[in-house]
């Protein structure tokens, strides 16, 4: 993927947080749960670890000091996320998502399309940068959608996003279904087989649907 692809992908997610925000936008908010987030919890994660990787990617090009989050403190980073955005309104926390997809022109602008090719960027990951930055603006943030429509029941909401968006998934993967695995999202393994066979129900001819559900019931 080159420039253009990722500020394609830029518009694509503000267009699906926006809907996101509008189809849930009569949801009770204000009863915060870090156990059980709802749909302002899920904007304000993507959010905090927007910021971070923005402030990442920046001080990786300007050639300043970096600190990169390690596996042990993701859940305390989550947590502290959590608490800056408890008590923010759904309004505010979708405006902040808004300003933060408007720096990330500034911030894509450090880069070339060479320096995207490259993997010897101190990002945490082994991989290329663009895949850090489809990993920032598609497949992180989709996935948190995916599955707060999985977890609500809203299963074409579902459908309809994997659809839209498998062409980020695929190329971050390399055309593979692994980065469909929701292990991480659900509390048990029991909760997560009885969302996906509900979908499963709905869903019996859907190809990637099937492929989703192999890869999560049967690891």
């Amino acid at each position: 993927m080159d420039k253009n692809d990722i500020l394609e992908l830029k518009e694509y997610i503000l267009k699906k947080i926006k809907y996101f925000c509008e189809y849930y936008k009569n949801e009770n908010i204000y009863e915060p749960n870090y156990d059980n987030w709802n749909a302002r919890d899920t904007i304000g994660h993507i959010n905090g670890w927007l910021k971070y990787s923005e402030d990442l990617v920046e001080r990786i090009k300007l050639n300043k000091s970096i600190e990169n989050v390690s596996h042990n403190e993701i859940e305390i980073v989550n947590k502290n996320i959590y608490e800056q955005y408890k008590n923010k309104s759904f309004e505010t926390t979708l405006n902040e998502f808004k300003l933060l997809l408007v720096k990330y022109n500034d911030i894509l602008d450090l880069y070339n399309n060479d320096d995207l090719k490259s993997n010897n960027f101190p990002t945490g990951f082994s991989f290329e940068m663009w895949k850090y930055m489809v990993l920032d603006l598609g497949t992180h943030p989709i996935m948190h959608l995916l599955y707060y429509y999985l977890k609500n029941n809203d299963f074409n909401e579902f459908v309809n996003e994997i659809e839209d968006s498998k062409k980020y998934f695929f190329a971050f993967s390399d055309n593979k279904y692994s980065e469909y695995n929701f292990s991480n999202f659900f509390k048990s393994k029991e909760e997560k087989c009885e969302k996906l066979n509900n979908l499963m129900e709905n869903y019996k001819n859907n190809e990637i649907i099937k492929e989703i559900i192999k890869i999560n019931i049967n690891e």
